[in-house]
């Protein structure tokens, strides 16, 4: 957004990101970015269109209205692994799917890729190279079942 817009406000609920260092810093080093923090997002204000939002500092309690003219909502992100749990899949605290470096769960022939493993990456790149693995793993154990033991 910040290469579109002339200005974008982030509104963040605690007192720093738990992103990448270098992302954050290049966020925070643009110009036409202001960040709003331990902060949350009320109200959203308008008729036809978004013209204001109601933000709410959760250490200082204040109320503030911010004029805009768009928003997008992006609040965290949970790992979708409900189904693999049920299949008796180990995840981790947080709900990841644990695998081991050929993508492997405890479940043998079963296997994840992406950001619903626990790999501290969440790229694309990195998803992509995860599901290659899992595919070619996945296909040997198919074709090969002894040779792919756990």
């Amino acid at each position: 957004m910040t290469d579109l817009a002339s200005e974008v406000k982030v509104v963040h609920r605690r007192d720093a990101f738990r992103a990448e260092e270098a992302r954050v810093r290049a966020l925070l080093e643009k110009p036409n970015v202001e960040v709003f923090w331990n902060s949350e997002l009320k109200e959203i204000k308008g008729e036809k269109l978004v013209s204001k939002v109601v933000l709410s500092n959760s250490k200082t309690g204040a109320v503030t209205e911010l004029p805009i003219d768009g928003i997008f909502v992006q609040v965290g992100e949970r790992p979708n692994s409900q189904l693999a749990k049920e299949a008796g899949v180990t995840v981790d605290e947080h709900g990841y799917i644990i695998v081991d470096a050929r993508q492997r769960t405890n479940v043998p022939g079963v296997y994840a890729a992406g950001d619903v493993t626990n790999h501290p990456v969440k790229q694309v790149g990195t998803a992509v190279g995860q599901g290659i693995t899992a595919a070619l793993e996945a296909y040997g154990f198919i074709r090969r079942p002894y040779y792919f033991k756990q």
